[in-house]
């Protein structure tokens, strides 16, 4: 199977099957609470805050789902 690729206005970035886009991951630094990507972690020489320098993060998580989900009854 191959790949698809899309271009976008920032660059090319890979689509992924069934139409899911990628979704940036975040990470809080546990000394001073800033809010990472882990695109900017990858550009440190090591991995550590770019604000304090500290190199112990918490993976945030996603935001609670807000809404009404409905039941569908089986086929």
């Amino acid at each position: 199977m191959e790949e698809e690729w899309v271009s976008e206005e920032k660059g090319v970035e890979r689509s992924l099957p069934y139409g899911i886009k990628p979704v940036p991951v975040y990470y809080i630094c546990a000394y001073c609470g800033k809010l990472v990507t882990s695109e900017d972690l990858a550009k440190m020489p090591s991995l550590m805050c770019p604000n304090c320098g500290q190199r112990i993060f918490v993976k945030s998580r996603a935001p609670p789902q807000t809404g009404f989900i409905r039941r569908v009854k089986a086929v």
